[in-house]
């Protein structure tokens, strides 16, 4: 008989908790793409067996994973994080059976009746290709084992070109003309300077502190790159991608 899809969605909508697939490469939801209809899937499970399962078969093909459990009260930001990272399907596996839904079907999410102005950045595009590139870059593989390594790449840039990024500055109380933008260092101790593609990884990053936010699109960030900054990291606390100056400018073209 297997699941139907009714069975499915009661139990995404009203299951005491799932255990959600994550990717190790990118620090969000494993996601991948179905050979047949092509959609954007994220594995959510009923078991921790489950998912252990699945995690050591995705092994044997070095494709790292941790297993994330959510309680029933976090699954509105759970599937609203799978909106912002373009994510239109879920696989449910529950045991032997399995079962894909329509993540409309599960959650609603409607920005429309928002004003313009009022609707929180969200780059769904930009965040998918990142995280099929940085999926199949950092498994621990052969260069000339990766799959589609250019084809990703090429819609990568496309979409970095094209988004709009937030970017977090500290203002003094004292003194408002005072400004600090926060960055990060890397293990040879160079300044990466943050920039987020949606207002999720910048909470991440900002971890509820009041800060002030700047919206600006990619062909604006060397006009207010840190002197000292070695390089972007685009969301740091997501799929981590590191631009140098050269990278930057290449990709402004």
């Amino acid at each position: 008989m297997g699941i139907s899809k009714e069975q499915a969605v009661k139990e995404l909508q009203n299951r005491d908790f799932v255990f959600v697939a994550y990717s190790q490469a990118t620090r969000l939801p494993y996601v991948t793409c179905d050979e047949e209809t092509y959609n954007d899937q994220a594995w959510v499970f009923s078991t921790e067996e489950g998912i252990k399962e699945y995690g050591k078969k995705c092994a044997e093909n070095k494709i790292l994973l941790m297993g994330m459990r959510y309680e029933k009260k976090d699954y509105p930001r759970f599937y609203g994080t799978l909106y912002a990272i373009g994510v239109n399907t879920v696989l449910w596996v529950d045991g032997e059976e399995s079962c894909e839904v329509e993540l409309t079907d599960i959650a609603k999410q409607d920005l429309s009746k928002l004003e313009p102005e009022k609707r929180p950045l969200l780059n769904p595009t930009l965040q998918l290709s990142g995280i099929y590139f940085m999926q199949e870059l950092r498994r621990p593989i052969k260069n000339e084992e990766r799959k589609n390594m250019r084809e990703m790449e090429e819609e990568l840039l496309v979409n970095l070109r094209k988004s709009e990024y937030l970017m977090v500055m500290n203002v003094s109380e004292e003194d408002p003309k005072k400004i600090n933008i926060p960055f990060l260092k890397d293990k040879k101790d160079q300044i990466l300077q943050p920039i987020f593609s949606d207002v999720m990884e910048l909470e991440k990053f900002t971890k509820g502190k009041k800060m002030r936010v700047a919206k600006l699109p990619f062909t604006k960030l060397m006009d207010v790159m840190l002197e000292n900054a070695a390089a972007y990291v685009v969301n740091p606390m997501g799929f981590n991608l590191v631009l140098n100056r050269d990278q930057v400018k290449k990709i402004i073209g």
